[in-house]
């Protein structure tokens, strides 16, 4: 999925970024099985970024800057389709996974199962 760059805007535009560093929230889910693969923030421009090239750009906390996912591992998401939450602060993405999503070698960065004792 690829958006014009008017059409990005219009869409980044009316979202509410207030999180840390003026982010919303991005949660992501495996296009085929919904397998939430991962939770991330975006900044306006990597929103942007993302619905113009149809690869996931997030905003990165730790490095204060934008990254595309798999920009050094391979490991990219091919944006598939993408829903605003009716509070316009969160944005759920359905995605091609190509390779893993967790950055310690899963496919979910959601791979430790709480149990009790």
């Amino acid at each position: 999925m690829k958006l014009s760059l008017e059409e990005a805007e219009r869409i980044a535009d009316r979202l509410w970024y207030r999180n840390v560093d003026g982010t919303v929230v991005a949660v992501v889910q495996d296009a085929e099985t919904k397998e939430v693969l991962m939770v991330a923030y975006m900044n306006r421009e990597a929103l942007i970024r993302t619905l113009t090239t149809g690869r996931m750009h997030y905003w990165s906390l730790s490095r204060r800057r934008i990254w595309m996912k798999g920009e050094t591992s391979g490991n990219v998401q091919d944006l598939v389709k993408a829903y605003v939450d009716c509070d316009g602060d969160a944005v759920l993405f359905l995605v091609r996974q190509h390779g893993v999503a967790c950055h310690e070698g899963f496919k979910s960065c959601f791979h430790n199962e709480v149990k009790s004792e």
